[in-house]
């Protein structure tokens, strides 16, 4: 049984009903007042996403350079540095420098850089030079004179890398156990399969010039 009340409520006039309306209710007891949330989505969505588009092209940008480092992309005249050993054109040369009677020592690691390696490099000091190259290149011929820039010295009928001739010295380029004439610019001596040159700077003259035995598999 529902039961009504009979009690009247107060009489409000409506100007009074409509004031009441508008106002916030006082907080009962042990109620809080709601607040309004705090909107968390108030970061600028432009900037940020304008440094990530920023960022990514930094990133791609030292992507690109350290690739094309390593890709063809660095060179010496035509001889070009890859990210690995290209193994398409690959044979071997042997190279030997007399000065004072003495045979010097080629430096290893000659054209083999933190993440490529030129066409043209040394591995050891014995003085085996590889070529190594894309199979484009097989029937290019390589020269002596592109050994030497990708060594960075100097080679020329008066200069050998650091040494210099002066006075009576005189340069003898050998091949595979024969002197060349007289003149014969060492630059252009080409690198072959199993070619042996000897650059001889006299006095004295050791003739024959020591030869290089080939190790098995090489």
């Amino acid at each position: 049984m529902v039961l009504i009340s009979s009690a009247r409520r107060p009489h409000t006039s409506k100007t009074k009903r409509k004031q009441a309306a508008g106002r916030v209710p006082p907080a009962r007891a042990g109620q809080h007042r709601r607040t309004a949330a705090r909107s968390t989505n108030n970061i600028p969505i432009l900037p940020v996403g304008a440094a990530v588009v920023l960022l990514l092209v930094v990133i791609a940008v030292v992507y690109a350079i350290v690739t094309n480092q390593g890709s063809g992309a660095r060179k010496v005249a035509n001889v070009s540095c890859e990210s690995g050993e290209q193994l398409a054109t690959h044979y071997h040369a042997h190279l030997a420098i007399l000065y004072e009677g003495n045979e010097l020592n080629l430096p290893a690691n000659i054209g083999i850089q933190s993440n490529c390696f030129y066409w043209l490099h040394t591995h050891d000091t014995t003085g085996v030079i590889h070529i190594e190259a894309p199979k484009a290149e097989a029937n290019h011929t390589f020269t002596l004179g592109d050994f030497f820039n990708v060594m960075n010295k100097p080679l020329s009928k008066t200069q050998v890398a650091d040494i210099t001739l002066t006075g009576d010295q005189k340069l003898l380029v050998f091949i595979d156990g024969k002197v060349q004439p007289d003149g014969t610019d060492p630059r252009k001596v080409p690198l072959k399969a199993h070619e042996q040159i000897v650059l001889e700077i006299t006095p004295p003259t050791v003739d024959p010039p020591p030869s290089y035995t080939w190790p098995s598999g090489l």
